[in-house]
């Protein structure tokens, strides 16, 4: 549970600061980022789920797989900008560039922590 925490904080972090470092995304407060990274861990666990009951959990390994993931999320990342009023990204390339950016700290910080 400390885990999961963690990880939403982090992805919050992440969030806040794409905000302010890329022109294509923005975010009313930490708070709001919080809020964000909370939705992302829903929309995730719910698209896991529904791709397990369609048959298709596992997409290989490598980096198709990483590509399709990215992608994925990227999307998820839009449907959180249409469900909260105090997120903002403005089209698919800046969402994949958060996802991106998601996918890296994560990568990094799963290996430390």
């Amino acid at each position: 549970m400390l885990g999961f925490i963690i990880n939403l904080l982090i992805t919050a972090l992440v969030v806040f600061l794409c905000a302010k470092f890329l022109k294509g995304i923005s975010v009313k407060s930490y708070w709001s980022a919080c809020i964000v990274a909370l939705v992302l861990a829903v929309l995730n666990a719910l698209a896991s789920w529904l791709l397990g009951l369609l048959g298709l959990p596992a997409w290989g390994s490598g980096l198709i797989a990483f590509a399709i993931n990215l992608c994925i999320n990227a999307c998820l990342i839009m449907v959180a900008d249409r469900l909260l009023s105090g997120f903002k990204v403005d089209g698919f390339k800046w969402a994949l560039c958060l996802a991106l950016i998601c996918a890296l700290v994560s990568s990094v910080l799963g290996g430390v922590i």
